[in-house]
Formats: structure tokens, C-alpha cells, sequence
């Protein structure tokens, strides 16, 4: 969709959980996660790096957006030996600023108008405003976009009745369990997403959480016992694990007699799909999840629409205004 002329200096090159399945997803990560932090100075151009467990987005600014697009894809194909352009979507423009504003509300999400995403969206932004010297495009299509988020959920109150990550996790281990409240469970990665959900599930007064990352003494959670990667050695003593953490290799893998179940909700995969062949474990992926989140979703086609409208309504009228913001700064320049 075009949403008039519009001198935004920004794009966006991604791929998502509805461009490409979870294989190719976990080749681009890592040639994506180059662009982050630190790391993003070496890039000629500001970027904004989004990577979540369904999509990876690199926002980018450029006088010149085609050349900064090819450049773009160049750095992700040093990386990546396999054709993977064809299943990229890229937006410039407004065109860009009205993506943005979608992912941000939710209403491009596998789980509609998820509130994590807005968070991941607001993350992302703070990590390279801190990092980089942001241009003023992207500066205003971020901001604008939080606040058309707010405005579309408050409007509609999409989140009353939505399916929720953490809830959908709950009632498929609820469905697995009796006794969920006694059940070991082991969190892999000090990930925001693994924060969330031991928060989630301790209100539903399940508290036998372990958490295993890289560097134990940073977790300051309320009894949550906190452990190095060492423990996913004995990943066969818990009963329900969930993996959230970026890793280079499979990170819980071997075998058990023990029954399980596992969440690998991270891209790259924690979890070796071999042991989704265990008699006693059941094994879901992302991908999978994602493919039980699309039922719920087809009902709530009527509220997708009117949301749709509103963002529509909004995207127009910011860029309106910078449209016009832009005009007069250049009749000022050349007073």
C-alpha cells in the first residue's frame, strides 16, 4: 500500500513467520545479529535491528534507500550461502513507516495484537538510539509508531480476549499435567521473553523455576534460582523446559526415560528436533505454535478489520505532517 508522497528517508528489509519457515529464519539470524549493537558502527548506514522469535527486520536510513538497500543485502549474503532474497519483503518510505507501525501494534504478529511485541519494538529502538547517532526519519517513524500502538489497542481493546504466548504455554502444559504447580521447570536464556512468562506463571502460583544462562549473577528475580549452562547437562531432571536464548548449536540434546515438555521458542532452535522422536517427550517449535496461534486468529477477522482502518487513518495524517514539517524546514533554508 502507498500512502501518498512522502520524503521518508527509511526502509526495512525482513522475513517472518509468514515469508519463510523456521530453516531459512535461523540462517539469517546470525547474519543479521552483525548489525547489532557494537557492532552496527562498522555499517555505512543507521540501523534498527529487530529480531523476535517469529520475524528479523533491519531498519535503515539513506539519502539514497536503493543503494543502501543493495548494500544491505550484500552484508547479509557474506553470511548466508544459500538463495534466501526471494523470501525477504522490503518497504521504503511511508510505505516503511506504515510496517512499522503494524508490527508495533501487533496486528502483524502470529499471536494479534501481542503485547510482548510492542515492548521488543520500543527495546530495539532504545538499543540503537543509545548506540548509534539515529537520523530524524527514524526517530519519528519509531515514536509515531508506539504512539499509533497505543492508540489502536486502547481504541479496540485488542488484547481482551486475544490469545496471549504465555497463556496459549500454560494451557497446552495444563492439557499435558494435572499438578502443574509441582512440576520442575527449566528456563534456558535471561531472555525478556523467559522473564515474562516466570512472571506470567507465578501468578498462577507455579514457582519451581531454575534459570540456565551464561551469566548467573546478573538474574535478579524473585525465587527463581539462577544457574550457569553447566545444568542443561541434566536437562532430563526437569519436566518442562522453555528455551529462549540465542545460541550456535543445540543447546539441550541427548536422550531420557523421563516424560517432558519442551518449548523451543528461539531462532536459531535450543533444541535438538531429535528428541521431538522420544516416546516421552513432546517437542514444539515456534513454527508449531504459530500454526495453533493462526486458529484463534481466524476469529477475530471483524476487530483485525476495523483496527486495519484506524492504523490507516493515522499513517496518513503523520505522514501528512511530515510531509509538511520537511517542506518548511527547506523554506526556511533557503531564506
Amino acid at each position: 500500500m502507498v500512502y501518498g508522497k512522502c520524503l521518508m528517508q527509511a526502509g526495512v528489509v525482513g522475513i517472518s513467520h509468514k515469508t519463510a519457515d523456521l530453516s531459512l529464519r535461523e540462517l539469517i539470524a546470525p547474519a543479521a545479529h552483525a548489525l547489532e549493537g557494537e557492532k552496527a558502527r562498522f555499517f555505512p548506514y543507521p540501523t534498527v535491528l529487530l529480531s523476535t522469535c517469529n520475524r528479523i527486520e533491519i531498519y535503515f536510513s539513506s539519502p539514497h534507500l536503493a543503494g543502501a538497500h543493495t548494500d544491505l543485502l550484500a552484508f547479509l549474503r557474506r553470511g548466508i550461502e544459500i538463495p534466501f532474497e526471494h523470501r525477504l519483503y522490503s518497504y521504503f518510505h511511508a510505505d516503511c513507516f506504515a510496517h512499522l507501525t503494524r508490527v508495533a501494534t501487533g496486528l502483524d504478529s502470529a499471536i494479534l495484537a501481542e503485547t510482548e511485541i510492542l515492548r521488543q519494538v520500543k527495546v530495539s529502538y532504545a538499543k540503537a538510539a543509545n548506540t548509534l547517532s539515529l537520523p530524524s526519519c527514524l526517530h519519528y517513524i519509531f515514536q509515531k509508531a508506539f504512539k499509533i500502538a497505543k492508540s489502536v489497542r486502547t481504541r479496540f481493546a485488542l488484547e481482551r480476549g486475544a490469545p496471549h504466548l504465555y497463556s496459549m504455554l500454560y494451557e497446552i502444559a495444563a492439557s499435558y499435567w494435572e499438578g502443574l504447580e509441582q512440576k520442575k521447570i527449566l528456563f534456558v536464556g535471561n531472555s525478556d521473553l523467559n522473564r515474562g512468562l516466570i512472571s506470567f506463571l507465578a501468578r498462577k502460583n507455579i514457582h519451581r523455576f531454575v534459570l540456565a544462562t551464561r551469566r548467573p549473577e546478573t538474574v535478579c528475580l524473585e525465587g527463581v534460582t539462577a544457574c550457569n549452562r553447566k545444568i542443561l547437562k541434566h536437562w532430563s531432571e526437569f519436566d518442562w523446559i522453555i528455551c529462549a536464548s540465542q545460541a550456535d548449536e543445540a543447546l539441550i540434546s541427548g536422550t531420557s526415560t523421563g516424560r517432558h515438555l519442551i518449548f523451543d521458542l528461539s531462532v536459531p532452535r535450543n533444541v535438538d528436533p531429535a528428541l521431538a522422536d522420544l516416546p516421552n517427550v513432546r517437542l514444539f517449535n515456534i513454527e508449531m505454535l504459530n500454526q495453533q496461534i493462526e486458529e484463534k486468529r481466524k476469529l477475530q477477522g471483524d476487530c483485525l478489520m476495523e483496527s486495519e482502518q484506524l492504523l490507516v487513518e493515522q499513517v496518513i495524517r503523520c505522514c501528512s505532517l511530515y510531509r509538511h514539517k520537511h517542506e518548511k524546514m527547506l523554506q526556511l533554508a533557503h531564506v
